[in-house]
């Protein structure tokens, strides 16, 4: 069903007070377009309507709308700065399509994470990860190859010391 018509269906559950489907149409409809910002104030403003401050906050931290106490109750839920980072369920970084609020707003919160640890943020194609610098597992493969490489030529001159014994 196209992102148009699953809308019109959110507003025709809200105006019959159906919340429910609503929410879970809306849910839908942000895992499949995780980056669009206007699904994500609509959530917010369906979680504000029946007054869960905390996914009001969740869903409405992106927008330059969001009162002060939801994004309140949303970091205490969750105090944990890399916890909120992903729980906002973004793919790609939001900075460059954020209004000046919400951008000083998601800024602080990678600025948390990178301080709190375990690593730097990195934007992958999933979303936010840690950038954990390169370690000894990095290059196992690498490793790897190199011994069977080794292996390999030192069978190949063994044999060919061995052929060469022979035919004398």
């Amino acid at each position: 069903m196209a992102k148009q018509q699953v809308l019109a269906k959110v507003e025709a559950d809200l105006r019959r007070g159906h919340v429910h489907p609503a929410m879970q149409r809306l849910a839908s409809l942000t895992a499949a377009y995780p980056d669009d910002l206007d699904l994500r104030a609509r959530r917010a403003a369906v979680y504000r309507q029946v007054g869960n401050l905390v996914e009001a906050g969740r869903w409405g931290f992106l927008s330059e709308d969001a009162a002060a106490e939801e994004i309140s109750a949303f970091e205490k839920a969750h105090p944990g700065a890399w916890r909120r980072l992903l729980l906002l369920k973004v793919n790609a970084d939001p900075a460059d399509e954020l209004g000046p609020v919400a951008g000083a707003r998601f800024a602080r919160l990678v600025e948390q994470a990178e301080q709190e640890g375990p690593a730097p943020v990195a934007w992958t194609e999933v979303g936010p990860r840690p950038q954990f610098p390169g370690s000894w597992r990095d290059e196992m493969p690498c490793l790897v190859a190199a011994a069977v490489g080794l292996i390999v030529v030192g069978l190949a001159v063994f044999g060919l010391v061995s052929l060469i014994r022979w035919a004398l």
